[in-house]
């Protein structure tokens, strides 16, 4: 096993040590389930509960059991939770989710994949170069690694990567050794203010890094972190910029149209090749910096090609359902207007000639009025649009109020789209299985429950 990172005893940050019993609240979460199961490898006994608990858990309205001596939420749960007021009452230590990680991480060499989008894709993607090429890593990721049990892994090695969100401050209490930052947009405008104080948490996330560190960024976003006293890591840009640390040569599509490759140039360096089974421009732009970080983690350029060559992908990301009927049926967690746009431009690209029929279901309402008219020019490019009602998470009644899938729709057909809002998800499948025809591709899209309609339709269709 190779030497592990020995953690400061005078650290005052949440630790670890003597934590014998955990209870964690939303145990059923892709993230909280997967701290537990890094839990339990590292021999702390782990109960849980959630609203629809998994197996072993209990229901989110049972006691706080006794003998617990640390209490762990996640960012859904709020403070009035009974069994955050009776950790509260009995004084037992109680940390976010967000702590929770940070502990997990103090004696490994992190890496952390931070962004407004394209963390899950990334983090995945080292995760399982990392596991490719032997290094043993643990790993927290936001979405099922094809190809294995999970979004979670207890390594034994000296890696530890996480996708750190910013909502909620979330990932300043990660402690990434190195850090990628793949972009730094407007979202989460139900906690900040404005972009601006976007930008700034991002700032302060990147002056975690020690001296020893990388901070690679995106070359569009690299003016933020420049000249930022509070950096004390080693800035590098990535992107086709020629400008860039790490500059990308035109991506081609591999035989077959499943992937592409592409020139990869690091300053000063020769020129390598590259190869990612996934689609997109944004793809590529998921697959640089991930090369990048694996570099500064000690992987030779071969071992970084086998393994990238060899990514299978992460569940919800352009995941082909199905197909059926000879209907394409593909599965994605876009829920920005960004990814949105990504996302449909590299099915047009891989699909070409094709109808594209886009199945969105909005994720918050918030979200959904405050990036309007972005949503509906994205959208638009699409042949055609079906959007189920918002799926509200977070949202108050007011917001919930203030917009509908309808406003959406007419702002798409506004943009010159064409888009109908649906009654449910049970509406979408029906009339899939009705309006649908062969040669179609159908892409369900939003970070709720709508691939259940990507399964729905397999089903009927096939």
């Amino acid at each position: 096993m190779p030497d592990l990172i020995t953690p400061d005893p005078h650290d005052t940050r949440p630790s670890l040590r003597g934590v014998r019993r955990a209870y964690l609240i939303g145990v059923g979460g892709v993230g909280m389930s997967g701290a537990a199961e890094i839990l339990r490898a590292r021999g702390i006994d782990v109960r849980g509960s959630d609203r629809t608990p998994p197996s072993g858990a209990d229901r989110d309205d049972a006691a706080l059991p006794e003998g617990v001596d640390l209490v762990v939420w996640s960012a859904a749960i709020p403070e009035e939770h009974p069994q955050r007021r009776a950790a509260a009452e009995r004084g037992l230590p109680g940390w976010r989710y967000a702590d929770l990680v940070g502990a997990l991480m103090a004696d490994r060499r992190g890496i952390c994949v931070a962004g407004s989008h394209g963390k899950t894709t990334t983090s995945g993607l080292l995760a399982a170069a990392l596991v490719h090429a032997g290094r043993d890593p643990s790993f927290v990721v936001g979405g099922r690694l094809l190809g294995t049990s999970g979004g979670a892994r207890a390594g034994a090695g000296e890696h530890f990567v996480v996708e750190s969100c910013e909502f909620d401050r979330s990932f300043h209490a990660h402690r990434p050794t190195h850090a990628i930052i793949t972009n730094v947009d407007e979202d989460h405008l139900d906690y900040y203010a404005d972009l601006a104080e976007i930008q700034e948490s991002f700032r302060v996330f990147a002056a975690l890094l020690p001296s020893e560190g990388r901070l690679i960024v995106n070359d569009a976003y690299a003016p933020l972190f420049e000249g930022d006293a509070r950096l004390q890591a080693r800035l590098e840009s990535y992107g086709f910029s020629q400008d860039a640390t790490w500059h990308v040569g035109e991506p081609q599509p591999l035989h077959g149209g499943a992937g592409v490759r592409f020139a990869l140039h690091a300053r000063g360096g020769p020129p390598g090749e590259l190869a990612l089974p996934r689609t997109g421009p944004h793809n590529v732009l998921n697959a640089t910096p991930a090369a990048a970080a694996l570099a500064a983690s000690g992987l030779a350029f071969d071992e970084i090609q086998a393994a990238l060559a060899a990514f299978q992908g992460v569940a919800r990301r352009q995941e082909l359902v199905a197909e059926a009927g000879g209907i394409t049926i593909v599965d994605d967690y876009g829920h920005q207007p960004v990814e949105i746009r990504a996302t449909v431009r590299a099915l047009r690209k891989r699909f070409a000639e094709r109808r594209l029929v886009v199945v969105f279901q909005p994720h918050q309402a918030s979200r959904t009025r405050c990036l309007m008219k972005d949503f509906a020019a994205a959208l638009a490019e699409a042949d055609e649009v079906w959007l189920p009602p918002i799926y509200f998470a977070r949202d108050s009644e007011e917001e919930r109020r203030a917009v509908t899938s309808g406003d959406l729709a007419r702002h798409v057909c506004n943009e010159g789209g064409s888009a109908l809002a649906l009654e449910g998800l049970d509406d979408a499948v029906e009339r899939g299985a009705r309006d649908l025809r062969a040669g179609d591709v159908v892409v369900t899209m939003g970070a709720g429950n709508v691939d259940e309609v990507a399964h729905g339709l397999a089903q009927r269709l096939r």
